[in-house]
């Protein structure tokens, strides 16, 4: 890939390369999905905002073919990511989005029609772990919560990981065929939990 792209585009694409192997072949198309924080896209200071999620997040969505997505290279899919996340990072489509579906609940067309298989991938990048003490010092690890499996989307979040390292630790809610295929991945991006990764 070109340097051109974020982590997390790059970490999408990677999912998404993975995930078209766990489709079978009576979906010939798959989305993916994006949760993005309009509090950073709102004001001109990006720190303003800068602790707080929520309220403001809108979900960005790429739509590929089954086929498109097995004989494209990495460098092809990113652009499907990038192109997809574009679209809503940016502070008129916040104000847009504000105006339009004030105040009721907005989803994106990813979890509407259900017209094949959705992933949803998270940030908990602010969810600062290492800083937070509870009485009894910091926790080793954080999670996210999310019910969005009962609407048939699968989910993926990350954030950083106890060793402050630059790594991720990622927790994910799906289907079964997508967790094997991650776990068999020749290239073994994942690797199970254990205490070292905790730290502990």
């Amino acid at each position: 890939m070109d340097g051109s792209r974020t982590k997390i585009e790059a970490f999408s694409t990677y999912i998404w390369k993975v995930m078209v192997r766990a489709i079978d072949e009576g979906h010939p198309k798959c989305k993916m999905g994006w949760l993005v924080d309009g509090r950073t896209r709102m004001c001109e200071d990006s720190n303003t905002m800068s602790n707080y999620i929520g309220n403001v997040l809108s979900l960005a969505f790429g739509e590929a073919s089954k086929v498109e997505l097995e004989t494209g290279g990495l460098t092809d899919i990113a652009k499907i990511c990038h192109d997809a996340i574009s679209k809503v990072t940016n502070r008129a489509h916040f104000l847009d989005l504000i105006e339009c579906h004030r105040p009721g609940l907005m989803l994106s067309k990813v979890v509407l029609g259900r017209a094949g298989p959705a992933l949803v991938v998270s940030s908990g990048r602010r969810f600062l772990v290492a800083e937070l003490d509870f009485g009894f010092g910091s926790p080793a690890r954080g999670t996210v919560c999310s019910a969005i499996q009962r609407i048939g989307v699968g989910y993926v979040n990350q954030r950083p990981s106890a060793r402050g390292d630059g790594s991720w630790t990622v927790s994910a809610i799906i289907w079964p065929e997508l967790a094997a295929a991650l776990e068999s991945d020749s290239d073994r991006v994942f690797q199970p939990m254990t205490a070292d990764h905790l730290q502990l």
